[in-house]
């Protein structure tokens, strides 16, 4: 325990951890503020509820005279919505886009229900008949969170990991603690758990600090109302088949993104105990973490290519490709859901880089 707490004091009293995650947070807000007003929300409370096909009818006759409107407007001046209507034309917008949600999910259930359904058919199928969409409310601020946990929380969480942790291990050998450390009761085993542990411990403080930012930030801006919503009605996900409420989904996220965040935290400490140079270790590192997105947002790869770096660290805490569509890897006839393969490869990479350390740690004790 004492190890732990002297990882955790030599990881914390680093002033650049602090002056990152103030940048970080600071360019995560894009500088801009946008305060939705209560007479933008009132505006949904007259469609909350089940989606029904009047609703659905009333929203297109509304949006249709707003529309109207435009196309009657003089060619040689310029036309302008008023915020208010700009607001009615969003909310009759999410009534239709809510009712595809529901209209697309029975049409394709219609298309995959038949005598030939492979097996990754069946389960889809299974899946989006216990889908429940119709609920209808305002929900802006559940799906800025959402996106927020999804996008910026790479960055941060990655800026973090490589700027706080890259050096745990080659602090030790620049600055001759080794030798110390070698001949010390406590081994290069208990050691290496110490730094693992305070890793993932570092690694939980960040991913919390950045949520509360999130929740926070995004709550006074967009409210806190709709969480209860499916959250098929963030477009993101409007095909994805698992039956989630935006609450739901963002307490899977957050747990998806932290496993990957620990297993990259893991990786890292391995990487930074074969380097003796902190810079060399940070490059290694951000190769690692960056390189699946760069390879896959630049290079024409073959599908099942791609498909592969969805397991990375990067795409794992991004979450968003493992629940947007219905993706299955096939394990002897057996699909098998996305998240299912993510939790199991973090899960290997993170317990491989441990033993391949403990391996290395004791080949150099033996050394010494």
């Amino acid at each position: 325990m004492e190890l732990l707490k002297f990882e955790l004091y030599k990881i914390f009293k680093q002033k650049t951890v602090y002056i990152t995650f103030f940048l970080a947070i600071l360019f995560s807000t894009g500088f801009t503020f946008q305060l939705t007003e209560q007479w933008e929300k009132d505006l949904y409370k007259e469609w909350e509820g089940p989606i029904t096909a009047e609703k659905v009818k009333l929203a297109e006759e509304k949006n249709a005279v707003l529309m109207k409107k435009l196309e009657d407007a003089p060619d040689d001046e310029p036309f302008f919505f008023s915020e208010r209507e700009n607001a009615e034309m969003a909310v009759y917008e999410g009534v239709v886009w809510a009712a595809g949600v529901e209209r697309n999910t029975v049409a394709y259930i219609k298309e995959l229900d038949r005598a030939d359904a492979t097996a990754a058919d069946k389960l889809n199928v299974a899946m989006l008949n216990k889908l429940d969409t119709s609920y209808f409310a305002y929900n802006v601020g559940p799906g800025k969170v959402i996106d927020f946990a999804s996008v910026f929380s790479i960055f941060i969480t990655g800026a973090m990991l490589l700027i706080g942790l890259s050096a745990i291990y080659t602090q030790e050998y620049s600055s001759g603690v080794e030798n110390y450390l070698l001949s010390a009761r406590k081994g290069r085993k208990q050691l290496l758990w110490a730094k693992v542990g305070a890793a993932s411990v570092y690694t939980v403080v960040i991913v919390l600090a950045w949520e509360v930012f999130n929740l926070a930030w995004n709550t006074v801006q967009f409210g806190s109302e709709g969480w209860g919503t499916p959250f098929q009605h963030y477009f993101k996900y409007y095909f994805s088949p698992y039956d989630f409420t935006m609450l739901e989904y963002h307490l899977v996220q957050m747990a998806f993104h932290l496993l990957g965040a620990v297993s990259f935290a893991v990786l890292i400490v391995l990487v930074s105990s074969f380097s003796k140079n902190a810079l060399i270790s940070f490059f290694v590192c951000s190769a690692l973490f960056g390189m699946p997105f760069l390879v896959v947002e630049m290079l024409m790869l073959p599908q099942w290519v791609e498909n592969l770096f969805t397991f990375t660290h990067i795409f794992t805490m991004n979450v968003e490709p493992l629940f947007d569509f219905f993706k299955t890897v096939n394990v002897f006839g057996t699909p098998v859901l996305y998240p299912f393969v993510a939790v199991v490869m973090m899960v290997i990479v993170s317990g491989v880089a441990v033993l391949v350390n403990l391996r290395y740690m004791k080949r150099k004790e033996l050394s010494v």
